[in-house]
């Protein structure tokens, strides 16, 4: 039997993942006088090496385009951040016969707040209170007057622009100045005003003006490309460097947790964990554990952590582990606007991000669905990507200077919106170890149960329908991929999709 390397120290507080939590967790913790050791499952990152943002399409092999028989998507890592996979070699999960579910995992120093879009909303003090309120879930046991000085910290800290506009679902918080509008952005304001649909200044965790010695966003529009100069938060940015800098912090990368260790009392000892650079187990021993993994990697963890004492998986004696899986509902379609392809070029990058968007309604209301959703905006004459032109180039014909004109005269006249709405949990989603198969490290892997619910069903077919008001309200052709009786129905996104 192979040895398991321990570590001579024994840590106040061990941290399993860099992400917003862990991340959050090493600063405040070791600020405090406390020793830390965070163990992440990906690589270091370094800005200078791995940020993109600044690379155009044409400076990559072919223009991004596939060749030696590549798919585009592994190109594209060549314009991306390393932000993560759908995919990992070596490293699978499993779905059970009749689930869609796709499993997004951030391989990478600062987990997904390196790539997710920035959007910081609050929740409204009648989130806490859903069961209260409708019968459904349960209320949380803290209250949003609790949370709200917290709030103020992080934003605080971290930065978040917006306005207050005193919504009731969407609380104000602690803001930087908002940058304006963007030209798409009026044209669907205009349109929301007509329909007495609110469209306010969106609130994103992005630096509009200096803050804790972090430069204010230069406007480039690349924000899930990395940012060198710190403009956008992310922990391994933001939260990980203050930890670093009081010496009590200790970054262990390419560490696959397997199990959490317990005492002969019960209590967490140690965690041991694959060495991916040497393929060899490891122990860290600690006085206290924050399983930070991300949702389903923690639960993952806490599963396979089985003992005599604990036959079913760390903190599991409820059974309910991996139990009532959630993502955001999210379904989206847009417009095609002609009157767009006489708009004067100008500078229309801004912040990686929308500018405005439509906050948390319909939650308030008689519905075919229970609680709400926000609408997110997005479009525009930015940066194209690799293959951003596909569209175009099928759907027209001709070649050279014809077809190239084509392309700029059509570029930044369509018009997506996104509706995203709660879930509400049920007892067919869910994850559990998969007892037949195992990652190239022998740990077991999941296995997802998945079934979207008739009312998330509803919701996003009042998304659609709410799309499509307001495209045709602001003078656009309504385009949608979704179709009621559709796999999936109503264009609703696959599990996993829109949360990762």
């Amino acid at each position: 039997m192979p040895q398991v390397i321990r570590s001579p120290k024994v840590y106040d507080v061990c941290i399993i993942g860099s992400g917003a939590a862990g991340g959050t967790a090493a600063k405040i913790l070791t600020e405090g006088g406390l020793s830390v050791v965070m163990l992440e499952a990906g690589g270091p990152l370094n800005p200078e090496r791995d940020y993109k943002e600044h690379v155009w399409p044409y400076q990559l092999p072919h223009r991004g385009a596939g060749i030696g028989g590549k798919f585009r998507q592994e190109l594209n890592n060549e314009f991306l951040a390393p932000n993560g996979f759908w995919e990992i070699e070596g490293e699978p999960y499993t779905s059970a016969p009749g689930s869609r579910f796709r499993w997004f995992r951030s391989r990478i120093v600062g987990g997904r707040t390196n790539h997710w879009g920035r959007i910081a909303l609050r929740f409204a003090p009648v989130d806490f209170k859903a069961r209260s309120t409708d019968g459904m879930g349960d209320d949380w046991p803290i209250n949003y007057e609790e949370l709200a000085p917290y709030y103020d910290k992080v934003e605080s800290y971290i930065g978040v622009f917006g306005t207050k506009e005193n919504i009731p679902s969407a609380p104000d918080g602690v803001f930087l100045p908002s940058p304006p509008p963007r030209c798409t952005e009026l044209l669907i304001k205009k349109s929301c005003d007509k329909l007495n649909v609110l469209c306010v200044p969106s609130r994103l965790a992005i630096l509009t003006k200096p803050l804790n010695n972090r430069l204010p966003c230069h406007y480039c529009g690349q924000c899930g490309r990395g940012c060198l100069t710190a403009s956008n938060f992310s922990s391994s940015q933001v939260m990980l460097p203050p930890a670093e800098a009081t010496g009590r912090f200790t970054l262990i990368t390419n560490a696959m947790a397997r199990e959490i260790v317990v005492r002969n009392d019960g209590k967490a000892q140690a965690v041991s964990y694959i060495d991916k650079n040497s393929s060899s187990e490891k122990r860290v021993y600690a006085k206290a554990f924050i399983v930070a993994a991300s949702a389903c990697e923690s639960a993952r963890l806490l599963l396979n952590s089985r003992s005599s004492l604990f036959p079913d998986g760390l903190a599991n004696s409820s059974g309910a582990v991996g139990r009532y899986l959630t993502d955001t509902v999210g379904s989206w379609a847009g417009g095609y606007f002609p009157q767009l392809e006489k708009m004067p070029r100008h500078n229309h990058d801004g912040v990686g991000g929308m500018h405005v968007y439509i906050p948390w309604w319909k939650f308030d209301r008689k519905n075919e669905f229970l609680r709400g959703y926000h609408m997110e905006i997005w479009g525009g004459q930015g940066m194209p990507g690799p293959g951003e032109f596909d569209g175009v180039c099928t759907e027209f014909e001709g070649y050279g200077a014809a077809l190239k004109q084509r392309c700029r005269t059509r570029y930044g006249t369509f018009i997506g919106i996104a509706g995203r709405g709660e879930m509400i949990p049920n007892q067919h989603c869910y994850c559990e170890i998969d007892p037949d198969v195992v990652d190239q490290w022998g740990i077991p892997v999941l296995r997802f149960h998945w079934q979207w619910g008739e009312n998330e069903l509803r919701m996003a077919r009042d998304m659609q329908e709410t799309v499509r008001s307001i495209i045709e309200t602001a003078g656009g052709t309504f385009f949608t991929t979704a179709v009621p009786n559709g796999s999936p129905p109503y264009g609703i996104a696959d599990g996993g999709v829109i949360i990762h």
